[in-house]
């Protein structure tokens, strides 16, 4: 059985070491020069063509190199299994991320680092606490949930379907949509990218809100029409926004958004996978295919999550 890495050449190269230090024996080819297709039952890759996994006569899984797998979902042949990466490290930079988003704004850091600049002793007034609306309670949102209702947030999750949390009040679906999004502070959204998903933080969502909130977004890019965010900061229903993905990355250098005030932008960066954690996940699937065993992490194809 062969494993195939569909990536460009460096990386694919440094992957593959990591993988033959958990195992030596283990048969790694890097596409395209791969010799050996045939043999190739798993493939590891991010937004592969979907012309490379069609090369692959006996491709069962795919693993994605990260949690997300917009880029993969239209692109795995029939009868082929698809699986999200999810490490600790995953988790907890993404938890650090949002938690750091929401001090930051809560401390005026911005505006500090802005008086510090022009030699100003400027105190600024800051909020303790408050509600936080987190969307998409998946293994990171859970995270990001439980962290934030520790250190005494008020927590609202929402999701797809009914989940049950200790400490967060759960809502699901499109009907309990404005009553969760009612009395934030804080909205994070850390949702898949899906058909549903895709452009609703729109201006509709926007005038649900009840108070000005701050906007956490680290799903997708394609989740937010970018001209309604502007319009709702102009409206005082967002009072800012914490940015990390964007449905053009890298973020174009005539965007708008790079000098608009109550913006932070960073490049999708908030959580990443290392290195050494990638691997471990990539062979414990590995070894689950071998055995005949289920793999972790399986995406169900027509949610898309």
């Amino acid at each position: 059985m062969s494993l195939a890495l569909i990536m460009p050449d460096r990386n694919g190269a440094g992957l593959a070491r990591r993988l033959h230090a958990l195992d030596s024996q283990l048969d790694v080819q890097i596409w395209p020069a791969m010799t050996r297709p045939q043999d190739v039952r798993m493939a590891v890759c991010w937004q592969s063509p979907a012309a490379a996994l069609a090369s692959l006569p006996s491709l069962e899984l795919v693993q994605s190199l990260g949690a997300g797998v917009d880029g993969l979902v239209e692109s795995i042949p029939a009868g082929v299994t698809l699986c999200r990466t999810v490490s600790p490290s995953l988790k907890s930079d993404m938890r650090d991320y949002v938690l750091l988003a929401i001090l930051a704004e809560q401390r005026q850091w911005t505006a500090m680092a802005a008086a510090q600049r022009a030699r100003q002793w400027q105190p600024q007034r800051y909020r303790r606490g408050g509600t936080v609306g987190i969307m998409g309670l998946g293994e990171l949102g859970q995270a990001v949930a439980h962290t934030l209702a520790g250190l005494g947030f008020t927590v609202k999750g929402w999701s797809r379907q009914h989940k049950t949390l200790t400490t967060v009040e759960c809502f699901a679906g499109s009907e309990q949509l404005p009553a969760f999004l009612a009395g934030l502070d804080y909205l994070v959204c850390l949702l898949p990218l899906t058909a549903d998903t895709h452009g609703l933080m729109n201006h509709t969502f926007f005038q649900q809100l009840t108070q000005p909130t701050y906007l956490i977004q680290v799903g997708r890019g394609q989740q937010l029409v970018e001209s309604d965010l502007l319009y709702a900061l102009e409206q005082g229903q967002l009072r800012g926004a914490c940015l990390d993905v964007f449905a053009s990355e890298p973020l174009p250098t005539d965007s708008t958004l790079w000098q608009q005030p109550g913006i932070t932008i960073t490049p999708h960066c908030a959580s990443i996978t290392s290195g050494k954690e990638l691997a471990a996940a990539i062979y414990k699937n590995y070894q689950a295919l071998l055995a005949g065993q289920a793999p972790a992490y399986p995406v169900t194809l027509t949610q898309g999550y």
